[in-house]
């Protein structure tokens, strides 16, 4: 272990990264980690330190700024998270554990105001008279939300601001519960939000309805979608398809309502596409984003062939008929993911992925569940539950570093 402990960081992240191609990793997941740990590099370089420490890995962890939008970024967060890990289980054992689940040390709440408020829940659940078991659960799950306030830079409940408790729920069936199993432990967090007036006004993002089965979500990386908006910059693809992909990632459209898009659908003034689903016959309007916009209009304008087709999107040679199957929608989605360096890697394709990774992005942009259905056109918000859950890819890329036990 001493001598892993003063291998150069070059080195030690040389090792990582052939353990981790040994391991079978895809190349996108192992080119995201290069990325990472160049950062890392980088950092470390500033620091003057040429070895790994803890001042360093502490440094790296708290480098969690949006690059764009200045922001705090969790999935940024994550991410220096799990690089840590991997280099201090190496410098440990001479293996990198790329367990989902491995967890930080367990940490204290640094927070007064949040050490009282988990105080007074657990005074408030011992006047009740719950079974030990019981409030332990519920105090550990809160443990975890609070937990998860103070890595977002909170130190009290009226820094809480809508759409926290929806990504706290989603992060947290990641880490620590299936989404079967949340029943049990989130009416913890409804106690917490009924005695503190704080959070009242955002009881309504904690569900009534939890899924009776674990139905897993695949979805894109933010680093994906990154790879994604690069290339729609940068490279020569034709409006049509520039278009019919931001539609597909933007609102999250069926492909047979993508192919049924008909040019009196779109309200220019308003920005806005009005249609009504094919599946459900639910009507929708949808928000029209500048650069779906831009790409539509410069489809329509310069490259759409000359037809009296009320469709929108037509084929690009002749017979310029309109698209009208899952086929092409599917085929022009394969073609950019695949020139964007993004593999498939097993997950499913074409507008069901696409639709399945515009609600989870919601979720992780704190949307709450109502109002992601009601975009979705979903007939009932129940069905919006799936997205609770991820694929194991993502799992294991975006784990939550939560404290293991409750606190006193």
């Amino acid at each position: 272990m001493t001598d892993r402990a003063k291998m150069p960081l070059d080195k030690l992240v040389a090792e990582i990264i052939g353990q981790l191609t040994e391991a079978g990793f895809s190349s996108g997941t192992i080119g995201q980690y290069v990325k990472f740990f160049e950062r890392l590099k980088k950092m470390s370089c500033s620091l003057g330190k040429e070895v790994f420490d803890q001042e360093l890995a502490r440094s790296f962890m708290e480098d969690s700024t949006h690059r764009r939008t200045g922001e705090y970024c969790h999935s940024r967060y994550l991410y220096h998270v799990r690089c840590v890990r991997f280099i201090e289980s190496y410098i440990q054992d001479g293996l990198v554990d790329w367990s989902a689940t491995h967890p930080l040390s367990p940490k204290e709440l640094k927070s007064p105001e949040f050490r009282q408020c988990h105080a007074r829940l657990r005074d408030s659940l011992e006047q009740d008279g719950l079974k030990p078991s019981t409030m332990e659960g519920y105090l550990r799950f809160v443990s975890y939300f609070l937990s998860y306030l103070e890595d977002r830079g909170y130190t009290a409940l009226s820094q809480v601001r809508n759409g926290d408790i929806t990504v706290f729920i989603v992060l947290v069936c990641q880490e620590h519960y299936a989404p079967t199993s949340l029943g049990a432990h989130i009416t913890g967090l409804r106690r917490l939000v009924s005695i503190f007036p704080e959070l009242e006004g955002y009881a309504s993002e904690i569900p009534e309805n939890l899924l009776k089965k674990q139905d897993i979500t695949p979805v894109y990386t933010e680093d994906e979608y990154e790879r994604v908006s690069q290339y729609l910059t940068e490279s020569g693809l034709s409006e049509r398809n520039r278009a019919i992909y931001l539609i597909a990632f933007e609102t999250g459209l069926r492909a047979v309502d993508i192919c049924k898009l008909k040019l009196s659908d779109i309200d220019w003034k308003h920005d806005t596409f009005h249609i009504r689903q094919e599946k459900t016959g639910k009507a929708l309007a949808i928000p029209i984003r500048p650069a779906l916009g831009n790409a539509l209009a410069a489809y329509l304008l310069e490259e759409r062939p000359p037809s009296d087709s009320s469709y929108v999107f037509l084929r690009s040679v002749a017979p310029y008929h309109p698209l009208t199957d899952h086929s092409g929608i599917y085929n022009i989605l394969r073609q950019v993911l695949a020139e964007a360096g993004v593999e498939p890697d097993g997950r499913i394709s074409g507008t069901r992925m696409t639709r399945h990774s515009y609600a989870s992005r919601m979720l992780r942009n704190g949307i709450p569940l109502s109002v992601i259905s009601e975009a979705l056109g979903h007939s009932s918000p129940n069905s919006t539950l799936r997205y609770l859950s991820t694929d194991s890819r993502t799992m294991a890329e975006c784990t939550l570093p939560l404290p293991k036990g409750g606190l006193s």
